[in-house]
This record gives C-alpha cells, structure tokens and sequence, in this order.
C-alpha cells in the first residue's frame, strides 16, 4: 500500500490489480481504480490478432493473383511455381477497344434500322 493524499493505492501482486482505498466513518473501504494496463493490453492483443488477419489476407490475395515475392520458410512447391500476374500489352488493349467500338456500331446500326423501319416514321 502507498499512500496518496488522504487515501491509500493498494496493488495486488499476483494480479497487478490497483485499488484506492479510503477511510469511511472510521473503516477502510476499497474500490477498483480503472484497469488502464488491461485495457491497454486487451488493446494491443486485439490489434496483434487484426494485424496478423490482415498479414494472412494480403498473403491470401498474393496467392492468389500470383504477385508477390516467396516468404522465407514457405517451403511451399506451390507458391514457387505460381504464374505471374501478367498486365496485358498495348496490343491486348487496342483489341480490346476494337472489339467495344464493333459492338457499339452494330448497336448504332441495329436502332437506326428500327428508326426506319417504324411504318408511322417516328423515332424511338
């Protein structure tokens, strides 16, 4: 027990829990003084859990996606062979944008016919 002020701060050594104890109508009371070190290390136990979930997950969509470099002690034939994320060339793009401007101008093609092709000639 320490004294502090008027009252006293008693520390249980097995537990670590700290007390303020106080006289009262000539009796000692005691009351909890708030756990701030096991809040504090519920705390960082939360954020140790959360942080290791999030080193699985980054791992989890490195494999999946194949980036990424080999983490030592792996040991994994799987993560030494995994393909590669491969980003796709200027000529995959321009492709790619051929194929979208075909669909749009058979679209454009397709609703001008039907503007036509309305016997009271009102468009859509």
């Amino acid at each position: 027990m320490t004294p502090k002020g008027d009252d006293m701060v008693r520390l249980d050594t097995e537990t670590g829990d700290v007390s303020i104890c106080a006289r009262k109508d000539g009796d000692w009371a005691c009351r909890a003084m708030p756990e701030s070190e096991k809040s504090l290390r519920s705390d960082n136990d939360r954020l140790v859990a959360e942080n290791k979930g999030l080193k699985d997950e980054i791992r989890r969509l490195e494999d999946t996606l194949g980036i990424g470099e080999p983490k030592p002690g792996d040991g994994s034939a799987a993560s030494a062979v995994r393909p590669k994320l491969q980003l796709p060339t200027e000529e995959d793009v321009d492709k790619a944008f051929d194929y979208l401007e075909g669909m749009f101008r058979k679209f454009r093609d397709r609703l001008k016919r039907l503007d036509e092709s309305r016997p009271d000639g009102t468009q859509l």
